[in-house]
């Protein structure tokens, strides 16, 4: 049976767009097909990073922006060890996930964000000089503080409510607004085109929880040879989770000044979570630090800046809980309101323009790649339109 062929214009321009965002070496590369063969998350309809390269080494932007392959790359690193020609293919599917995002984000943020070093920063400062004047403004306008108590006045932590939870609830479920916003928009470049076999919609129902099960499990990176890091990942996500979960409904049991005993949910729960990220993190920094393992050996800036801003968020929560349970609650403020400095930055702008925008992008790759693969097994031959190269 005749199979139609649709011509895709070739843009010159890409690859300079690409590497916008990164190092990203595709010349060096001659098909030689050791890297896809050395990863273990290839599959039939998967075959990263050689079609990647080459749709961006052809110009081909738009099947490149409809792929949905760099995000099944779980940044193992042996594509980059089996590499004859050492042009580091990790490292290009690392920034096409970056350029990839850009392409999601409708506010145009995460370009200016992840093309420069000042913009991130200053984003990142921004934000927690925001947030200072907000807790000056609170203490001075709202609860009728003299500039001079500052330094001399404790308070207890009841009049921070009902203030604080709104304040909580806000900074973070703007993010996740943010990033389920480009949902659609993902759908529309991903699997709204004209490609084999567009999904029915009962597909996208069937398939549903792909995305929910790759979002708890994070299974594809239990098949990387560094089966520490799975656990060490997925350790460091349910701590975060857990924290947020607190944060979110249990953030009154800080309202109190009474000392709650060590049984108490809002204790251990609070300690578990912080374990879970503290050994997550130590992965992270041992890994970066050593430089030992392919995974680590070059980073991007924002890379090092996220671990680093989660650790203080986390270590700045616990000395303000400490100080307030030693009694300390001059002390315990001025360490909540870091906390608060360190903490909206890294969500307002990490997560929903930086590197943890993946929590998001990842699941929702897989669970369209899912829709795709059950959709062409069903479609007929004659629906399917390749694109040609």
């Amino acid at each position: 049976m005749a199979v139609d062929i649709l011509p895709v214009p070739s843009d010159p321009t890409l690859l300079a767009d690409i590497r916008r965002y990164g190092k990203f070496d595709p010349t060096g590369c001659y098909q030689c097909g050791s890297c896809t063969i050395s990863c273990d998350l290839v599959g039939n309809s998967v075959t990263f990073p050689r079609r990647s390269i080459r749709y961006a080494l052809l110009g081909l932007r738009q099947p490149l922006i409809e792929n949905l392959d760099p995000w099944v790359c779980h940044d193992c690193g042996d594509c980059s060890l089996a590499c004859p020609r050492q042009s580091e293919p990790r490292i290009s599917m690392l920034t096409l996930r970056r350029f990839l995002s850009v392409q999601y984000d409708w506010t145009g943020m995460a370009s200016k964000l992840l093309q420069s070093k000042a913009w991130y920063l200053g984003s990142l400062f921004s934000v927690a000089v925001i947030v200072l004047f907000l807790i000056v403004a609170y203490h001075l306008w709202h609860l009728g503080m003299a500039a001079k108590d500052f330094a001399t006045t404790p308070f207890g932590l009841d009049h921070m409510f009902p203030i604080i939870t709104y304040y909580t609830l806000t900074v973070m479920l703007l993010p996740l607004l943010l990033l389920f916003s480009r949902v659609f928009r993902i759908w529309r470049l991903t699997m709204a085109g004209e490609r084999p076999a567009r999904a029915p919609l009962f597909l996208y129902a069937h398939e549903a929880w792909i995305y929910v099960y790759q979002s708890v499990t994070h299974s594809l990176m239990r098949k990387c040879p560094e089966k520490g890091r799975w656990l060490g990942h997925w350790m460091l996500a349910l701590g975060v989770v857990m924290m947020l979960t607190i944060k979110v409904f249990a953030l009154r049991w800080f309202q109190t000044d009474n000392i709650y005993p060590l049984y108490h949910p809002q204790r251990w729960l609070g300690y578990l979570a912080t374990g879970l990220i503290l050994y997550g993190l130590r992965e992270i920094f041992v890994g970066r630090l050593r430089a030992q393992k392919e995974i680590y050996k070059e980073s991007s800036f924002q890379d090092l800046v996220f671990p680093v801003l989660l650790v203080s968020t986390v270590l700045s929560g616990l000395a303000a809980h400490t100080a307030r349970y030693a009694g300390f609650a001059l002390t315990c403020h001025y360490l909540y309101a870091l906390h608060i400095m360190i903490a909206t930055p890294m969500l307002l702008v990490e997560m929903s323009f930086g590197k943890w925008s993946h929590m998001v992008y990842r699941p929702l790759a897989l669970y369209f790649l899912a829709v795709r693969e059950r959709a062409a097994r069903q479609a007929p031959a004659a629906e399917v339109v390749p694109h040609a190269l």
